[in-house]
């Protein structure tokens, strides 16, 4: 079993891992960015951390919400200097680990942070049969916010183009592929290779 790792991931860890003699795969991993079997890892930098927070989206704690459903061990790894009389950044911190009861890691640079996923890794048992990450476990309360988790199924689309898409087209799902292919050109920021499944999807429909 490798560590399957994102392929938004610094290309500097990968190598550090495969330094260590450890099977990496990069691939395109719908929550998390380092899984082995159950366990999946979220990196963010110091600077990833509070722009996440003070953004005014709630992108983090949905993050850490759907690696939760998804894995029976999630783990955030926060890399970076940390200034702990910074309270800004000590109530993100102290929210994490007090109210959403996260294991969370910490790490001063690339090479800490290597050294921690060679660990529990190895820890976690290397040679393990696994799986393949599975899809992250998107909460959806309404039959639109399923169609958007839907739609997440198809690499390149995310949670923004998804919606894009969905307020484009509405009836989609109803909708024949002549209907949509048009209306799907126009829709900013979704892929040529996401359009060209999301199309063929219609196709066999």
């Amino acid at each position: 079993m490798p560590i399957f790792i994102s392929e938004s991931e610094p290309n500097e860890i990968v190598k550090l891992l495969n330094k260590l003699n450890l099977a990496v795969e990069v691939k395109h991993i719908g929550s998390g960015d380092y899984v082995f079997g159950d366990v999946a890892i979220e990196r963010k930098t110091i600077t990833d951390l509070v722009n996440s927070v003070c953004s005014g989206s709630r992108h983090l704690w949905d993050q850490l919400d759907t690696m939760r459903r998804t894995y029976t061990t999630p783990i955030l790894l926060i890399e970076g200097d940390i200034e702990h009389r910074d309270r800004l950044t000590a109530g993100i911190l102290t929210t994490i680990i007090l109210f959403w009861k996260y294991q969370t890691i910490f790490s001063g640079s690339h090479e800490d942070t290597a050294s921690w996923i060679a660990s529990l890794f190895t820890k976690y048992g290397v040679g393990k049969s696994g799986r393949l990450p599975p899809a992250a476990v998107i909460r959806a309360d309404t039959p639109r916010e399923i169609r958007v988790a839907m739609l997440q199924c198809i690499r390149g689309i995310g949670p923004v183009t998804a919606t894009k898409i969905m307020d484009k087209i509405p009836d989609l799902f109803k909708a024949s592929f002549f209907n949509i292919k048009t209306h799907l050109l126009e829709v900013k920021g979704l892929k040529k290779e996401a359009l060209e499944m999301l199309i063929k999807v219609k196709e066999d429909d």
